[in-house]
């Protein structure tokens, strides 16, 4: 009779100090979390001087809202083929599963480093630099990362090319890719010369659903933000028949390299530059309590060589890494150039399957 009373005595005892762990663990949880992020902000914040503005870690940490829709988003992209961007871009990419948009210059495919320093080859910040091959090229094609054409031979004069001549530079460039197995709609500009040519816009859409250009942090998905040219929406040609400054053959990227090499920034600069410029969407992109998140606004990046020569146009293998870990951490979406769709019914982008 005894032992018969003393078990539910010991199981009641059992529950409640069971019951207590689990609230302990959970208090505890809740008093440690703020504390790590405020760590991680103090971490991440700028630094370098005091008139540069903070960017918080704490907030907006999540890439969705309660609807699942992500609100911070990134697009990367790299240009003219260099052999880094697959010997070291490659490997930082496929850790955290991102793919990326790659721009080729058809001519250059395959050229060793001797080899671009031809007299054929344009003189320019790649002459002299090793290519990838149509190999590697491949192996990103089939592991899901886009291809578009830059070019037959990367020039800097579009604009005073004969007609034959355009053609051969912005027709051929799409079927050589072709002729390599790779369907592409996308093109980059060369030095965005060309990008306000109404005559090379015309061109470029008989080949190509969209081109992109730059240079701004953000692409505005209806085109209407862009302070210094007024837009109400991505049409082309506004009503002066000139060619606007974002539409679908002028989609805008954010040059990384560029903005490195104008303010002379060292790797930490270059970073906080980095995270400034990808979390300028969050002003535009709105999540509400039980709603779908409204994107707005999306950086595109543009990146050329991932190196440690410290020449201008590349990013030390480190800086990239750090950049894309940033991206990992702190719950951005990285999607493809191609996820943007060009409703002509209101002449503005939408992401796909949003």
């Amino acid at each position: 009779m005894c032992f018969s009373i003393l078990i539910p005595r010991f199981e009641s005892n059992l529950l409640k100090i069971v019951t207590w762990i689990v609230k302990l663990v959970f208090v505890t949880s809740l008093l440690a979390a703020p504390l790590i992020l405020v760590a991680e902000a103090h971490i991440n914040n700028y630094n370098n001087s005091s008139s540069q503005p903070i960017i918080s870690q704490v907030s907006n940490t999540s890439s969705s809202n309660d609807a699942g829709a992500p609100t911070k988003l990134a697009i990367i992209t790299f240009d003219d083929g260099y052999k880094s961007q697959y010997t070291s871009a490659k490997p930082i990419l496929d850790h955290y599963g991102y793919r990326a948009s790659f721009f080729i210059v058809c001519n250059f495919v395959g050229k060793t480093a001797e080899e671009m320093n031809s007299s054929s080859i344009v003189n320019f910040v790649g002459k002299g630099v090793e290519q990838m091959s149509w190999q590697d090229i491949m192996t990103l094609y089939k592991h899901g990362n886009q291809i578009g054409a830059h070019t037959m031979d990367h020039l800097r004069n579009l604009t005073s090319m004969s007609n034959s001549e355009l053609d051969y530079e912005i027709r051929q460039s799409k079927q050589c890719l072709v002729d390599h197995g790779i369907s592409t709609t996308t093109f980059a500009y060369p030095y965005e010369n060309g990008k306000d040519n109404s005559t090379i816009v015309e061109k470029i859409s008989k080949y190509y659903s969209y081109a992109r250009a730059g240079s701004y942090p953000l692409m505005f998905l209806h085109c209407d933000h862009y302070k210094a040219h007024p837009q109400v929406d991505c049409r082309t040609y506004l009503p002066n028949g000139k060619v606007s400054v974002a539409n679908r053959y002028s989609i805008i990227g954010w040059s990384h390299d560029s903005d490195r090499r104008k303010y002379s920034y060292n790797d930490s600069q270059m970073l906080d530059r980095f995270i400034e410029v990808v979390n300028s969407q969050n002003q535009y992109n709105k999540v509400l309590p039980g709603q779908a998140g409204a994107v707005e606004a999306i950086p595109i990046i543009v990146y050329h060589r991932i190196e440690n020569s410290g020449l201008q146009y590349s990013s030390n293998v480190s800086l990239f890494a750090e950049e894309m870990k940033y991206l990992h951490d702190n719950g951005f979406k990285v999607i493809s150039l191609t996820d943007l769709v060009y409703d002509n019914a209101t002449n503005s982008f939408y992401l796909k399957n949003s």
